[in-house]
């Protein structure tokens, strides 16, 4: 007789096969104009893309540059580190920084379904209180504030830890659970927190994030040792439905636009198998390429600061100098102690973490250590500092960085010396 499990099993792999099929099918089909083209399958694309599709008479294309994601590195949460600097990723680093002895900073963004959802550390993060309610007051708009975030958070959450009804929910896609059985040097860093005056609590959410900074071990988004992407979550249980069409290895290159309304998008271009496509959109194009490929998108439209889009050669569609600005990101430091033997990494080899201020009058914490269960550096810092083999990191972060950048393109090849595609009327170069 079949148990649950077998059961389940075998009705996830009929499930697969009958998603394989359907979408080979819907990608040897392509039609000319979908209601929606969502570009980026990552967290957001797939939210999208899922919501939109819910909706039987609404066709929906989705388009990914990279491959598919059932993968051991992808699938396996141990494996997650194996995917940086792959195919999987996207490969960016930085320019020179002259703060830095002049080196360049890696900045891995998944290339991938499920785009970074596939490739991170897959800790569970909300948000602090006060951003939620800053961005809701500078919106004008109390959808953003955190009261009524939280209630989204309540609402998608399959929590599975102890049950807190005030924070937490049960029974939505986003599966979500303390870090089980954690390496013994977690809780262990929560008792050095506690030991220098920093609160522990529960998890890093629900209560944590209303306060002056804590301790915890970390919520993740793992099962059962597997990563819960947000497109195995969201999308996935959809693509055996005939209105939704998921295209990997398909490079958005430019929207397109109306003929008769210059700057009324249309559909969207992209690449694949070394030939452009086009597609028409009835209804929208939505952008969800996260802070590198998006605004690179609108710029190689020709949407963006007009003086450089003419430097480049690019018919300027819309003078939005915005476009490209204001890019902001957590710098990481790793702080390695040896130890004797090697750590075992349980979960995803990193189970605590800790917030605190680094000016005690700020309304909210700004600083953030990581556990890593390993040694956690640079190449140009372990040649130069002899770091160990065997050890354990404490990751020190900026959550509330002051710097900004910008993206621009320089005339020179793709990620990492590998050519890009690039849309005509825009020359080869980088981003």
């Amino acid at each position: 007789m079949s148990t649950n499990l077998d059961e389940a099993v075998s009705h996830g792999a009929d499930f697969t096969e009958r998603v394989r099929r359907n979408q080979r099918k819907l990608g040897a089909e392509l039609k000319p104009q979908y209601d929606f083209i969502v570009c980026g399958s990552g967290s957001s694309g797939s939210v999208v893309t899922r919501r939109l599709a819910e909706n039987a008479d609404v066709s929906v294309l989705l388009l990914e540059a990279g491959g598919p994601d059932d993968l051991p590195t992808v699938m396996r949460a141990d494996q997650w580190h194996l995917n940086l600097g792959s195919e999987r990723d996207w490969n960016f680093a930085t320019q020179p920084n002259p703060h830095l002895n002049d080196r360049t900073i890696p900045y891995s963004m998944g290339k991938v379904l499920g785009g970074g959802s596939s490739i991170n550390v897959m800790a569970w993060s909300r948000g602090h209180k006060n951003d939620w309610d800053y961005f809701a007051a500078e919106a004008g708009d109390k959808a953003w504030s955190y009261e009524s975030v939280l209630n989204i958070y309540r609402r998608i959450e399959d929590w599975h830890g102890a049950p807190d009804p005030d924070y937490r929910g049960t029974g939505g896609p986003v599966y979500v659970q303390p870090a089980p059985d954690p390496n013994p040097v977690a809780p262990a860093a929560l008792e050095g927190a506690r030991s220098v005056g920093i609160p522990t609590f529960e998890n890093q959410n629900g209560r944590m994030m209303e306060g002056p900074g804590g301790a915890s071990i970390f919520d993740l988004r793992v099962r059962d040792g597997y990563r819960q992407s947000v497109f195995r979550s969201y999308l996935f249980p959809y693509m055996d439905r005939p209105n939704l069409t998921v295209l990997t290895d398909a490079l958005v290159t430019r929207l397109t636009f109306d003929r008769l309304e210059r700057n009324r998008v249309a559909g969207a271009e992209f690449s694949n198998d070394g030939t452009l496509h086009q597609v028409g959109a009835g209804s929208e194009v939505v952008l969800s390429l996260g802070a590198i490929h998006t605004p690179k998108v609108l710029m190689q439209s020709g949407i963006g600061d007009g003086t450089e889009l003419q430097r480049h050669g690019i018919p300027v569609v819309q003078h939005l100098p915005g476009v490209g600005q204001n890019l902001q990101d957590h710098p990481l430091f790793g702080c390695v102690w040896e130890y004797r033997q090697p750590l075992p990494p349980r979960n995803n080899g990193g189970e605590a973490t800790y917030f605190c201020k680094s000016d005690p009058d700020l309304d909210t914490p700004d600083l953030q250590t990581i556990l890593g269960e390993f040694p956690m550096s640079t190449p140009e810092t372990a040649a130069r500092f002899n770091v160990p083999e065997v050890g354990w990191t404490l990751g020190g972060g900026v959550v509330r960085p002051a710097a900004t950048a910008r993206l621009r393109r320089s005339a020179c090849a793709g990620p990492r010396g590998r050519a890009c595609p690039a849309a005509p009327g825009c020359r080869s170069g980088r981003w």
